[in-house]
């Protein structure tokens, strides 16, 4: 009775879930108004138009999920939109 010798089998390897972003984690990590007056000071940068580029990424955001609402599912759009986004 000759059993052969097996190597101890490896536990499955576990994979942390990557946390999504919130918009409260969005907000902690960019500059306010102020923040961002002394930041562009303080390297002798123009101070950026900060509502001026929101309001421009808004505007691509909304015209191209109009654009490609018609040929994808919901499902496809909110998979896209949690990717650009």
């Amino acid at each position: 009775m000759n059993k052969t010798a097996r190597a101890p089998r490896q536990s499955a390897r576990v994979v942390q879930l990557r946390k999504g972003t919130t918009l409260e984690m969005v907000r902690m990590a960019c500059p306010d108004a102020h923040q961002t007056i002394l930041i562009s000071e303080s390297f002798g940068l123009p101070v950026p138009d900060s509502d001026g580029i929101r309001d421009l990424h808004l505007r691509l955001i909304v015209e191209t999920a109009d654009s490609l609402g018609e040929g994808l599912s919901e499902r496809a759009m909110q998979i896209h939109l949690q990717r650009i986004v």
